[in-house]
Parts: C-alpha cells; sequence; structure tokens
C-alpha cells in the first residue's frame, strides 16, 4: 500500500512539474509574440527567458531557460 502511495506522490509531482513547465512556455510565447525580428540585444526578453547563466570553463558557458532548456555556447 505504501508503494502505492508514493508511486501516486511522485505521478502528482511530475503532473505539477508539466503543468508548470506548460505555463511558462505559454508565458514565453505571449511575450516573444509581442515583440517584433529582434535586431539587437533585448535586455527585457533576455530576463524574461534566461533563469541563469552557468560558466562551464573560460571557453564555455550555459544558459538555463525559465522552460527547463539548456543552450550551450562556445565562446
Amino acid at each position: 500500500m505504501e508503494s502505492l502511495r508514493s508511486k501516486r506522490l511522485a505521478y502528482t509531482k511530475i503532473e505539477m512539474e508539466c503543468k508548470d513547465n506548460y505555463s511558462r512556455i505559454r508565458e514565453i510565447e505571449r511575450i516573444l509574440n509581442e515583440h517584433e525580428i529582434i535586431e539587437k540585444f533585448n535586455e527585457e526578453l533576455f530576463r524574461v527567458l534566461v533563469e541563469k547563466i552557468r560558466v562551464v570553463s573560460l571557453a564555455e558557458v550555459e544558459f538555463v531557460l525559465k522552460t527547463g532548456v539548456v543552450v550551450r555556447e562556445i565562446l
């Protein structure tokens, strides 16, 4: 019985994370639709999209987006 409860709790947690990701994606989509084609750096848009930046090495960084996607950039 305890095994079923822990499985149910795990599935509920996953479902909540999926709903949270979906709402983040919708919010980002809304913000992107408000802007025209980007020709230069837009700080507001950057702050909305990027959750954090990780420095991997002197030549590599990772941008962690608010959707959970990780984008690697080699400098």
